[in-house]
């Protein structure tokens, strides 16, 4: 019974991680250059290699709107014109949201962390200093986004 409770709780997030869809290794270590666009915010949204939840995809939406899900040790990368945006990391278990007020020539960073949960997983979305930030995305790789700013 144990094994079969366990099979019904790893099955799902196995599944979640499969649409991942990493950038070529050149794109990905072009936006770890962390250049600063002189018109436009850069917004990181990305998690670390944590083994904890470390399965299951988080999704991310913009101000509503898919943008795909993260893996272990992954990132986005958004150049967003200026403005407040709503980012949301959810799972089918929890969400989270943060407010950003994305200003030119600006780095912006979000780290993502999935606790252990019931079924899925639960999320956290915390906004990190740029020193930090950049630290942590230089472990990971870079993600293609569903997002297309208008």
């Amino acid at each position: 019974m144990k094994k079969l409770i366990f099979a019904l709780a790893v099955i799902p997030l196995l599944i979640g991680c499969a649409g991942t869809s990493k950038a070529p290794v050149e794109h990905s270590n072009e936006a770890k250059q962390f250049e600063k666009h002189p018109e436009k915010g850069i917004v990181y949204v990305y998690r670390t290699g944590r083994v904890v939840g470390a399965a299951g995809q988080i999704q991310v939406k913009i101000n509503g709107i898919d943008a795909g899900g993260t893996g272990p040790a992954t990132f986005f990368r958004w150049e967003l014109e200026p403005g407040t945006y709503s980012f949301m990391s959810y799972t089918p278990e929890s969400s989270k949201v943060v407010e950003l007020n994305v200003e030119a020539g600006q780095h912006y960073f979000l780290r993502q962390d999935a606790r252990m949960g019931v079924s899925a997983g639960r999320v956290t979305l915390v906004e990190k200093d740029e020193q930090t930030g950049m630290k942590e995305v230089n472990d990971c790789k870079l993600l293609v986004s569903a997002y297309r700013q208008n």
